[in-house]
């Protein structure tokens, strides 16, 4: 019994607590029902001051501002724990969910206030320049975040929009028009800018240039103007044609340089099969040094009649880019060789070719083999049998000369992958007695390479310049050189390590020689002045108090000039508007740094990334087409560019086999014939020595006017015809459009000097995409076109960028030779070339097209006819003649393949 007295008691604590909870709980929600009515006009505050705010576009600063201003008292209202029962709680809750999404909410209120915007300024942004802008055009007009980037495609009217958001900011946002800063990259297009919004719509804005601007933030802090030049170029040519002679080290690095390091070669063990390789080399010059110099001396030694009669010197050329560094070496080290010379001793194998050693050291009786092997004896891009084949002729080769008791020394392709060819075949001439009588690097150099006609050099200047150019742009100094060779000794190949080094040294020899040069006239160029006026700014330099500052041709920008603009827009707090194409980004050689542009919002922070799509230009068949090749590289920001144009085949690839000439006059014959002789063509080169192709095709007359060459196309003179290179033909357009050297070629379309990883060093991100800016030189140049781009195509050597386009409704091809797979016999050996017949001394027999690097043959040219498959080896299977008289069906490689059929199985 007393256990229920206890339990009465504890229910009487229970309820006497559960009816204190009670009160308190009423308590509790009576306070609360209190503090509500404090807080409830605070969150008609809330969403009035949001209201107010949203009566203009929202910026990132505004919303920044805006949730510091109501963080707290959100954080207040979540502790509180409003319960659902509440009067009028759905306030608190709205309130809440509106916070807690309140990026959200502030997009979903910019959109309305566009749209609303939109309806509202109809009338101006249908009318502006004559012209109406597209929904996207106008976006970008009344749009109004802190940092902007504007994507616009080629043929977008991008010019047209940035002069309506001038106009829309002056007449509807009432800013002054001393309160925005214009600029763009050239004179030229800050002119045309500038034409357009003052006199065509009425507003007094000018635009400038970043030149013009940092020239006057420097002379508005100094008082005076300083002398600033801009001919890096000149005093690069001036300085190799006048002090160069004064410069050993560099005429021996520069010698090195072209001589060893110009072309990179391929690893073999990278390729899936020998025609592979050979496809990669075709843009490699495979003369050697020592013909160079031979045909020059051969030309100063002959009268002045027979040169100008000389039109060709049969020149001394190797089979690959391993060879040639090898001959060049030994040119180099006064070691005299012989190329394939047939070797003196017969072989008792009836069968076997006359055998011709690669070189042969003349003054010390040593051959000299380089076999393309890898580390472990082995070919793997050679099918199996073919590899057993070369394998076994190394080891016949070997055996042979010690037959006949003659020395063979050996270099490896291995050495190659490794980085250390030059090295390794050093020591082994040196090991085996070979002395070394080097020749003078200045004779070498001035007769080979100091010509203002050799055109490798001069694109090596160009090259240089660039990196120059960007090097100053991102205002290091000179210490920075040794830094980048330390970047390089973390390579693992001894090859690229030098050859950077080298480059280096020749980068800073001429850079210290052009700081001299700038110290000596007092003054500076505009890298100095745009990295000094950027530096003013930063230290509180005066200058305009800007409320919008809006970029044209942003892709161009370079690090010096983003510097000069973020200082302007961080002293000012100044929006930010930058237009441009990342697509047509291709002045890197001027210094524009992409990465500035494609991680755009990683430099200045959060962006509002627009874009404007609809092209007024190119047809939709083109866009397709140009969009597809330039996006391969993933880097490239994309656009789903539109257009109202339609035009079957605009892109029309046509091919030649010699020369350029007969396809040049049939494409300008059918331009003309189909769009009238009034209409404009541009003809394009990858380089200005491409207008070299129209003088020579008799075509075209060249005068001169105002500096500039002015052609004439000679069978319809009234035709508006014009020859630039790609670069200069960016923003300008024609009717139709003709690109003139699109071949596989180390000056052809890519350029593969211009391109080289070099300039990594001088990137803000170096790009690793194989020719990213002749990529997008490619599109600028087919997209310049109203109507069609032709492409005139070397069948012998396409360029690289060919494979990646087919024939359809975007892309037509006229006397393009084919690569028809199933109409073709590959060769067994380097698996791309075909099997062709071949005579030679009266006898027919089956060679590769890839001779003389591949030199697969065959004397049975009936499997040209008819050709059928080993299926043991790869082979082919032919009709052969047994020791006893009687036929059956045996493979071509037979001893090394004993594959065989009965004759009655398979007729051929």
């Amino acid at each position: 019994m007393p256990f229920i007295g206890v339990g009465i008691a504890s229910l009487a604590v229970v309820i006497c607590i559960v009816l204190l909870s009670r009160k308190a709980a009423k308590k509790h929600f009576l306070e609360l029902v209190e503090q509500s009515k404090t807080d409830f006009p605070k969150i008609e505050e809330f969403f009035s001051s949001l209201n107010t705010l949203s009566e203009h576009y929202i910026s990132k600063s505004d919303e920044q501002v805006f949730k510091q201003q109501w963080e707290s008292f959100y954080t207040e209202i979540q502790k509180r724990h409003y319960p659902s029962k509440l009067p009028d709680y759905e306030k608190i809750a709205y309130f809440l969910e509106t916070f807690l999404n309140i990026n959200l909410e502030i997009s979903n209120r910019n959109d309305v206030f566009l749209q609303k915007e939109m309806r509202e300024s109809d009338s101006l942004l249908s009318n502006i320049d004559g012209k109406s802008l597209d929904e996207q055009q106008r976006k970008v007009v009344i749009s109004d975040e802190d940092k902007t980037l504007v994507l616009a495609g080629a043929g977008s009217g991008k010019t047209l929009t940035i002069a309506a958001k001038v106009k829309y900011l002056c007449e509807v946002k009432n800013i002054a028009p001393k309160d925005i800063l214009l600029i763009s990259f050239t004179n030229k297009s800050a002119a045309e800018m500038t034409e357009r919004i003052q006199n065509k719509l009425g507003i007094p804005v000018e635009a400038t240039t970043f030149h013009k601007l940092g020239l006057d933030i420097i002379k508005n802090d100094l008082g005076y103007r300083p002398e600033v030049t801009d001919d890096l170029t000149t005093f690069v040519h001036n300085f190799f044609e006048k002090e160069l002679l004064n410069h050993p080290d560099l005429v021996q690095s520069l010698t090195e340089y072209f001589t060893y390091y110009l072309d990179i070669p391929e690893n073999m063990e990278d390729c899936d099969s020998l025609g592979e390789l050979y496809e990669r080399e075709k843009s490699a010059d495979l003369e050697t040094l020592k013909s160079k110099y031979d045909r020059e001396h051969f030309i100063k030694d002959i009268s002045s009649e027979k040169a100008k009669n000389l039109t060709t010197l049969n020149g001394e050329r190797v089979k690959s880019i391993e060879e040639t560094k090898i001959a060049n070496f030994l040119f180099m080290h006064g070691v005299n060789y012989e190329y394939e010379k047939l070797y003196p001793f017969e072989s008792d194998e009836t069968n076997r070719k006359a055998y011709r050693p690669d070189f042969y050291l003349t003054d010390y009786d040593i051959y000299l083999e380089h076999f393309g092997i890898s580390r472990d004896n082995k070919c793997p891009w050679l099918s199996e049998v073919e590899e057993k084949k070369y394998l076994d002729g190394i080891n016949w080769k070997r055996e042979f000369h010690k037959k006949n008791g003659t020395k063979l020394i050996e270099t490896y392709s291995y050495y190659t992958k490794e980085g250390r060819l030059l090295p390794e075949l050093e020591k082994l001439l040196q090991s085996n007695g070979v002395t070394f009588e080097p020749h003078d690097f200045t004779d070498i150099f001035e007769t080979i390479y100091a010509k203002k006609s050799n055109k490798y050099f001069s694109e090596f200047i160009k090259l240089c310049c660039t990196f120059i150019t960007l090097f100053k742009s991102n205002n290091f100094k000179m210490e920075q050189f040794e830094l980048m060779k330390k970047q390089s000794a973390e390579l693992e190949n001894d090859f690229l390590y030098q050859r950077n080094c080298i480059f280096l040294d020749i980068a800073r020899i001429i850079l210290s020689e052009y700081q001299k040069y700038l110290a000596e006239n007092k003054s500076v160029d505009f890298s100095d002045m745009i990295n000094d006026a950027a530096a003013k700014v930063e230290a509180g330099a005066s200058i305009p108090k800007y409320s919008y500052v809006i970029v044209d041709e942003y892709q161009d920008i370079s690090q010096s000039r983003f510097n000069l603009l973020k200082s302007i827009v961080t002293a000012t707090n100044a929006k930010l508007l930058c237009v441009g194409d990342d697509w047509q980004s291709i002045y890197r050689f001027a210094g524009s740094d992409i990465s500035l542009f494609t991680d755009f919002e990683r430099y200045l922070g959060y962006t509002n990334l627009l874009k404007i799509e609809k092209t007024y230009r190119n047809s939709q068949e083109l866009i397709n087409e140009a969009s597809r090749f330039v996006t391969r590289n993933p880097l490239q920001l994309r656009k789903n560019l539109i257009s109202g144009k339609e035009l079957k085949y605009p892109l029309v690839f046509w091919g030649y086999d010699k020369e350029p000439y007969p396809a040049l006059s049939q494409v300008m014959q059918r331009i003309i014939s189909e769009f009238g002789p009034e209409k404009s063509i541009l003809l394009l080169g990858r380089t200005n020595y491409d207008i070299e192709i129209l003088k020579a095709s008799g075509l075209f007359s060249v005068s001169w006017q105002n500096r500039v060459e002015k052609l004439t196309y000679l069978p319809s003179p009234k035709t508006p015809v014009a020859f630039l290179s790609v670069h200069k033909s960016k923003g300008l357009e024609a009717d139709n459009v003709v690109l003139v050297n699109f071949k596989n070629d180390k000056l052809g379309f890519p350029n593969q000097i211009e391109d080289d990883k070099v300039l990594n060093f001088v990137l803000t991100h170096g790009e690793n995409y194989i020719f990213a800016e002749e990529r997008r030189l490619f599109y600028v140049a087919i997209t310049r076109t109203k109507n069609r781009t032709f492409v005139l195509t070397d069948n012998q050597r396409p360029s690289i960028f060919f494979r990646e386009f087919n024939e359809s409704e975007s892309c037509c091809f006229v006397h393009i030779r084919q690569n028809d797979d199933a109409s073709k016999t590959h060769c067994p050996r380097c698996k791309i070339g075909e099997l062709l017949k071949v005579e030679h001394d009266g006898k027919s027999f089956i060679g590769c097209s890839n001779y003389p690097k591949c030199r697969y043959t065959l004397n049975n040219i009936s499997i040209l006819s008819s050709p059928k498959q080993c299926p043991s080896c790869g082979g082919f299977l032919v009709k052969r003649k047994g020791n006893r008289g009687h036929w059956f069906i045996g493979c071509t490689n037979y001893p090394y393949c004993e594959h065989t059929e009965q004759i009655q199985k398979l007729k051929i």
